[in-house]
């Protein structure tokens, strides 16, 4: 159940009032749905507060959207898959290695369907000291550096991520062990004040555009980004992830575009969600779109037809997000 106190603490922290228009979809009665987002202070929680907002504007009278705090994209694949949540926020590689069974997931995962895609951009993020020398990922192997690499929780997208890097360089966390460096493993807490310390040489994760941990690393001691050559971009589209270039200017001093990957952020069902909840949920969000992308710059570039897009979920469409979509003319 919802408490009236979550309600107060989400319009307070999103600090914005969004005053969502569009006719209530229609459903049967009121839909009680567990959506499964992200740690509280994070981008993606303060994207679930807008969009339970725009669903409760839409949905049937009675409804109820709680929040799940939950570490992200990996484990919110596997509380759709356990029906433990009706809704979450997952990147579309993560989707996509649930069905498959791979990487962080022991077995398939085949309940996950995609409701709404490419709500945002994510790029892979690479922050070195500013006054370091490492230029590449590839100067670590070839020089045989003592890095001390600060990333992600086990189990967190932005630690599997650092892995893929890694490999696509022909590296592993024992190989760099072996140089003398070091891997972390932690919060972004703790790898922020690591880094600021001068503890950290490198940080390996994911940003999006003026993403707030970001942002913090370029005011004290200052960082440096790294891009990834053609040869780790076409290993990691082996795994989902699509080339991206992060434009200059997205952080304090970074004043050149970095290459790399990326991904979007996107909204899923479980297939135990019906037809009819899964098209109101998508229409109530969708006729809300316009002013959720204003309450967050990093949402500039969604758009209708990129919601329904295969790139951009990963699985397939739930059945009521493609009734929808072919509704409104985006898919025949």
């Amino acid at each position: 159940m919802v408490r009236s106190t979550k309600k107060r603490i989400l319009a307070a922290m999103l600090g914005v009032g969004l005053a969502f228009g569009g006719a209530a979809a229609q459903a049967a009665g009121p839909i009680k749905l567990r959506f499964a987002a992200a740690p509280t202070g994070s981008t993606w929680y303060a994207y679930a507060g807008a969009l339970r907002t725009a669903m409760l504007e839409g949905l049937p009278a009675g409804s109820a959207v709680d929040i799940l705090t939950t570490p992200m994209a990996i484990a919110n694949t596997k509380l759709l898959g356990a029906q433990r949540a009706e809704i979450g926020m997952i990147f579309p590689p993560v989707a996509a290695w649930a069905v498959q069974g791979f990487g962080p997931f022991e077995s398939k995962i085949d309940n996950v369907r995609g409701l709404i895609g490419g709500m945002d951009q994510y790029y892979h993020r690479i922050t070195v000291q500013k006054d370091s020398p490492i230029r590449s990922i590839a100067d670590i192997k070839e020089k045989k550096i003592p890095v001390r690499i600060g990333t992600g929780p086990a189990g967190s997208l932005n630690e599997y991520i650092a892995r893929l890097i890694l490999a696509a360089n022909d590296l592993t966390y024992e190989e760099i062990e072996s140089y003398g460096g070091s891997i972390a493993k932690a919060g972004f807490e703790v790898l922020r004040d690591q880094f600021a310390d001068k503890r950290l040489d490198m940080i390996i994760g994911i940003t999006t555009a003026g993403h707030p941990n970001t942002a913090q690393l370029s005011i004290a001691p200052g960082q440096r980004f790294i891009g990834l050559s053609d040869k780790a971009i076409d290993y990691l589209a082996k795994y989902g992830f699509a080339p991206a270039t992060m434009p200059a200017g997205m952080f304090e001093g970074q004043n050149e575009a970095v290459r790399g990957v990326g991904f979007t952020t996107s909204l899923y069902a479980s297939t135990a969600v019906s037809e009819e909840d899964a098209y109101a949920i998508t229409k109530a969000i969708m006729e809300r779109r316009e002013n959720i992308k204003r309450a967050f710059g990093s949402m500039e570039g969604w758009t209708v037809e990129g919601s329904a897009a295969p790139g951009n979920l990963g699985v397939p469409l739930h059945p009521g997000a493609a009734k929808y979509y072919k509704e409104i003319g985006v898919l025949k």
